[in-house]
């Protein structure tokens, strides 16, 4: 109020201890000047997106597996696998003749010296008995050491290598690949290690046109299956990797090769206590 007037109807003096009340300009001009929200750390961020990443491809992968489990079931025997020789024999048991279109003879597994099936195992799969039907950490590796020229390997363990030979046949497709994934799964909970092992060695191809590890001691030895010793059986297990490779009866040249494989098999044994530093040194090449 200017000096002389009178004050007006209601006026008050100001108390200068309450605070001034914001006017609508005022407002504006705070609001204008306030700062942005502010947006999450980049650091969170890409935390959130490689979560939510990492939860889809494993929900896709869930749901990928669940399906194949129940799309695909354990088929019949292909004819190729349950093919194999009439043999004859006189009273006495000796051979009179043979024939048949697959150079097969089935056994049963105790017919099967165990020196010859812990090489068999030394060779090919060394967890067979105590790993499950199929090894996604192997098969990664086989996958990537191909790639990378490291020589092409399958990664499948010896339950699979059966499904492959007993009930699918040795096409190289994804296909087959991925029947062979779930096949294993499957049959891994129907039969037992035992049976798988017999069935594998009974249909596993040892070159020569031998098929079955019976075969294989008739073409290689020319005695029975029970018969064979543990360098024999070390060499026949070695020719499951690549038959005509490791045969040195029809590839001389490839002795050194084969004596190494041969001599991974008996190291293999002996590093799973199968065979004595003993036995493994007193063994030959047979």
């Amino acid at each position: 109020m200017s000096d002389g007037q009178p004050p007006r109807p209601g006026w008050k003096p100001k108390d200068p201890t309450v605070p001034t009340r914001p006017t609508h300009a005022t407002a504006q001009a705070k609001a204008a000047t306030k700062a942005p929200p502010r947006r999450p750390p980049r650091r969170r961020r890409v935390l959130r997106t490689l979560l939510g990443t990492f939860l889809l491809g494993t929900l896709l992968l869930t749901g990928a597996f669940l399906a194949g489990y129940l799309l695909v079931h354990i088929p019949p025997a292909n004819s190729a696998a349950t093919a194999q020789s009439n043999v004859y024999l006189y009273r006495d048991g000796t051979q009179i003749a043979r024939d048949g279109e697959v150079n097969r003879e089935s056994i049963k597994l105790d017919q099967v010296p165990h020196s010859v099936q812990h090489a068999v195992l030394a060779a090919e799969d060394r967890d067979f008995y105590s790993e499950r039907a199929v090894d996604p950490k192997a098969m990664v590796r086989a996958a990537w050491n191909t790639l990378n020229g490291k020589g092409k390997q399958s990664g499948s363990t010896l339950t699979q290598q059966y499904v492959k030979n007993y009930y699918l046949g040795q096409e190289q497709t994804v296909t087959r690949k991925i029947k062979e994934f779930f096949i294993a799964i499957k049959l891994n909970r129907e039969k037992s290690k035992d049976e798988i092992f017999e069935g594998y060695l009974n249909t596993s191809y040892f070159g020569r046109n031998a098929y079955g590890i019976q075969a294989a001691a008739r073409a290689y030895y020319g005695k029975d299956a029970h018969a064979l010793d543990t360098a024999e059986g070390a060499y026949l297990a070695s020719l499951l990797n690549a038959p005509s490779a490791y045969d040195i009866a029809t590839h001389p040249e490839n002795r050194p090769k084969a004596l190494a494989r041969w001599n991974y098999v008996l190291d293999g044994m002996v590093k799973e206590k199968w065979l004595s530093p003993t036995a493994r040194t007193a063994a030959s090449f047979p």
